[in-house]
């Protein structure tokens, strides 16, 4: 121990450097949280074990700001460590977050958390999920990227039922009207006159409504579903491919990037149109999603469909 403080003073900063953990950044970080006081060691700390202790002779690990002086003692069980290396492959990755490592429910770097209730068993941070209430729980993301090479959307999710009153539950969202802009929404009703049943329907816009892939998937409730979907607008036929749990299960030629585009500095929303700029059935209706969100991703490329099995059991996996 003093020779650890000795290399403390002298400032031979050895061990990991830790830094705060933020999760949709594609930044490898780790941090230490402690379970019993929420504080968490990151900026201006390092992480010391026997194994990485150079030259002396330790028989715990620890934690130590070399800025300071101070050194704590790590303790399992008390002491987590949590880290951001990512789930998911990172090139063109624009956005994500996962349920990996997370160690409290304030770490989400830019995006904004909007309208969750810790109070309320069906909103907020869960062991493994955020929990979406249907009313109007949503997460909002800025971002000003450029989709004209393409665009993948992840989401995994556990739908817990029907929202009342709506039409439908917005799951991925980035327009700022039904014309432009990608949307991954879920049908909610049965439509009884046109003799089709919307409930619990997968729909894609990949530039506007009129570029509309109904996927002929639908969610069951209380059961996860991975759902990705990758648009390249750089190939002849099969520039939409949907898949399912990893699986390649649909493919269209539906799509305009260009329309998305014209969107570039709109926020991605999801679980809710928190903006209410779907501007449907009702320009007061956010259309909130009522269920889990495991894990949700977007990027500015399209995936192979190598990359998407590797999103999919890497997340899944973990």
């Amino acid at each position: 121990m003093e020779q650890l403080q000795l290399l403390v003073l002298e400032d031979k900063k050895i061990g990991k450097e830790l830094k705060q953990v933020y999760f949709n950044s594609v930044e490898d970080t780790t941090s230490i949280y402690d379970t019993e006081t929420g504080e968490t060691y990151a900026d201006n700390w390092y992480y010391i074990t026997p194994e990485n202790a150079e030259g002396i002779t330790l028989k715990n690990s620890y934690i130590v700001n070399y800025k300071t002086g101070d050194v704590v003692n790590y303790e399992e069980g008390k002491h987590r460590i949590v880290d951001n290396n990512l789930l998911c492959i990172k090139e063109g990755l624009v956005y994500t977050v996962d349920a990996k490592n997370r160690a409290t429910g304030d770490n989400w770097g830019d995006a904004i958390l909007h309208n969750f209730n810790e109070d309320d068993e069906n909103s907020g941070w869960t062991e493994n999920s955020l929990s979406f209430d249907g009313i109007d729980d949503g997460i909002e993301v800025p971002d000003n990227s450029d989709y004209s090479n393409g665009v993948t959307l992840e989401i995994y999710l556990k739908l817990r039922g029907q929202t009342e009153n709506q039409v439908a539950q917005i799951l991925i969202m980035k327009r700022t009207d039904s014309l432009n802009g990608f949307f991954i929404v879920m049908g909610n009703k049965n439509i009884e006159e046109h003799n089709s049943q919307l409930y619990r329907l997968i729909s894609i816009d990949i530039g506007g409504v009129y570029e509309r892939f109904d996927t002929n998937i639908f969610i069951e409730e209380n059961e996860p579903i991975y759902i990705s979907y990758t648009f390249n607008p750089n190939t002849e036929t099969d520039k939409g491919v949907l898949y399912i749990n990893g699986e390649k299960v649909a493919t269209t030629d539906l799509g305009n990037v260009e329309k998305i585009m014209e969107v570039a500095d709109t926020s991605i929303q999801i679980g809710s149109d928190i903006h209410k700029t779907h501007l449907g059935e009702s320009q007061d209706n956010r259309y909130p999603f009522n269920g889990e969100i495991y894990a949700t991703r977007v990027y500015n490329r399209p995936l192979t469909e190598q990359e998407i099995k590797y999103n999919y059991n890497n997340t899944v996996n973990n």
